[in-house]
């Protein structure tokens, strides 16, 4: 796992190129202590850091060859089956594989590369330099094309000296209805995200970029197979993942989570590396604390499991910092967790960890995603369902849980995704004249495919990219392959929910490996006691952002403040909408500092 950045200067300068080298190596310095090297090829400038996994010494970069160049972050676990007959190869490395690859057959290598990855590569003949991400977005790619420069990397610090910081207002919209900005949206409007399964490419002699899709989307049928059958597969398609991600030079540990996707995960990898060490979050608070379910699945196994735990000073501590940590605007609050226990196994000597990411959106995890059972039921009904939102919206306020369903239900209302700090009515009173994000979704296998494409890389493996780099940590997501995503893609609705069970598939999966108790309790996702802190001890920062706010020119006069309000005042609980507040208005003043 690395980091990597570059620049293409139309008049090349060596103080700018020298400028922007040492900055991209102090930014990227987190995401690989290992090793760090630049590479000057006429207007080309090449910046690598390197987290040495496999091949510590036949893998340095930038790589260079007759054809090509590249710098690459990410792994490709079938690299060995890539490797082509009758090419000498001078390392074991991956990195080396990709070069090759993509020296002979161009971006039609990536389809058959199985892994997450970002990476530049430059095409010497061809005079063309691409940058690409994995088809789910598990590795981030950043690029910015100005009249002078062409600028590209893994984080938006390296990039922001080239950047006039004007605000994307739609940008800022997405962020408050999905926690997160939509690839190619960045919160600058000169700073584009290579969308997952996309590259762009710059022809260094037009100094002209394109951006392009390099995966081709299938349809996959819905399988007819018996639930017995779909259950061996899917444990067969889930070993085979887990395997291929346990493959390193280094030693390979868990985080491990009290819930069935991490749990799985753990239990699989368990098969393989009996060594196997755990490690948790905790809080002494146990209202906020699972880690007595991670200890019970490794008991079960008889692994090693070590848990931090965590308190409000913790996260006090973490506060000034955090805008470094997370590079990217993401007001995921479960980030702050996978940082500090991220840091706690690479304190214990570990690079790499395996994390539970993917599942809920493959499988179907999330409460919203019985929208579209109950809709189907409702449909019965035909046009009655208007009416009977319309006397919900009367009788409980159009806020109310069963007027919003009954919106969606009627399709008055679209479907935002999963992930929404600020429901529609709230982020509608904050802006004049947005488009909120709402999409037309009438099927949980549409949902499903929203999630994929907008949830899973802009907020979720955002936020763990970011929080366990941050620490010098490689979190590999097996969930999050080609061979898993297939066999999801090919449920049919009753093995995602099922009665009152969501995952249903998985969750009977998870009951073969993990103690009943993990498997069976009601969903919760990581949590911290940010209502009472806003309330306390964050009192004071929270009117002070409110004060100081950047983003007065662009939110309606007193909207955020009457959140806050409501707030402090105890009549609602907005502690999500404070620290999406919060955090945002911290990461875009810290970035706009560089120069």
């Amino acid at each position: 796992m690395c980091g990597f950045a570059g620049l293409v200067q139309r008049n090349p300068s060596p103080e700018v190129s020298e400028r922007f080298c040492a900055l991209a190596l102090k930014t990227l310095a987190r995401r690989g202590p290992d090793d760090a090297r630049t590479l000057r090829r006429g207007a080309v400038d090449l910046v690598h850091t390197r987290l040495s996994i496999i091949d510590a010494e036949g893998g340095l970069q930038p790589m260079e060859d007759e054809a090509g160049i590249i710098v690459f972050n990410g792994e490709i676990y079938n690299h060995e089956e890539l490797r082509q007959p009758n090419t000498l190869y001078a390392s074991r490395s991956d990195t080396e594989v990709l070069l090759k690859g993509l020296n002979t057959q161009g971006p039609d290598f990536l389809d058959r590369a199985d892994g997450m990855f970002a990476f530049a590569y430059l095409n010497k003949a061809q005079g063309k330099l691409y940058v690409a991400r994995d088809r789910y977005g598990i590795k981030p790619a950043y690029v910015l094309k100005s009249a002078d420069a062409f600028a590209f990397g893994s984080t938006l610090q390296a990039l922001m000296p080239f950047s006039d910081k004007r605000i994307d207002g739609q940008a800022l919209v997405e962020y408050y209805t999905s926690r997160a900005a939509h690839a190619p949206r960045t919160m600058f409007q000169d700073i584009r995200e290579i969308p997952p399964g996309c590259m762009a490419v710059f022809d260094l002699r037009a100094f002209t970029v394109e951006m392009k899709r390099w995966v081709q989307d299938r349809d996959i049928p819905v399988s007819r197979a018996s639930e017995a059958d779909l259950l061996a597969e899917l444990d067969s398609v889930l070993h085979a993942s887990v395997k291929a991600h346990l493959v390193s030079d280094v030693p390979v540990a868990s985080l491990l989570s009290g819930g069935i996707d991490s749990g799985l995960i753990t239990a699989i990898a368990a098969r393989y590396a009996p060594d196997l060490h755990c490690f948790s979050a905790g809080f002494q608070d146990k209202r906020f604390d699972e880690s007595p379910y991670a200890q019970a699945v490794a008991r079960r196994y008889g692994l090693r499991h070590s848990v931090k735990f965590m308190n409000d000073e913790t996260v006090f501590g973490l506060l000034d910092s955090w805008p470094s940590v997370m590079d990217d605007a993401n007001a995921e609050p479960a980030s702050v967790l996978k940082y500090v226990v991220a840091q706690f196994a690479r304190d214990s000597g570990y690079k790499v960890v395996l994390a539970g990411e993917g599942a809920d959106e493959f499988f179907g995890g999330y409460n919203q995603y019985w929208r579209f059972r109950l809709a189907k039921r409702l449909s019965v009904l035909g046009a009655h369902v208007p009416m009977l939102a319309g006397w919900a919206e009367k009788a409980a306020g159009p806020r109310s849980r069963i007027a919003h369903f009954l919106r969606q239900a009627s399709g008055r209302q679209g479907f935002p995704g999963t992930s929404m700090p600020f429901e529609p009515h709230l982020v509608g009173q904050m802006f004049s004249g947005v488009n909120t994000g709402e999409y037309g979704v009438d099927t949980l296998r549409q949902a499903l495919f929203l999630d994929q494409r907008r949830r899973l890389p802009d907020d979720m493996l955002t936020a763990a990219d970011r929080a366990t780099m941050h620490a010098s940590i490689e979190a590999r997501v097996p969930f999050v392959t080609r061979s898993v995503g297939d066999f999801a893609a090919s449920l049919g609705d009753d093995m995602l929910l099922r009665g009152r069970k969501q995952k249903y598939l998985l969750r009977q999966l998870a009951l073969r490996y993990l103690p009943a108790e993990c498997v069976e309790r009601r969903k919760v996702g990581f949590d911290m006691p940010l209502g009472r802190w806003f309330r306390g001890r964050l009192r004071d920062v929270v009117y002070d952002t409110l004060a100081n706010t950047w983003q007065r020119d662009f939110l309606r006069p007193g909207a955020m403040e009457r959140i806050v309000d409501l707030h402090m005042s105890g009549k609602a609980d907005y502690a999500d909408k404070i620290w999406a507040f919060v955090v945002l208005d911290r990461n875009v003043r810290a970035l706009r500092a560089i120069s």
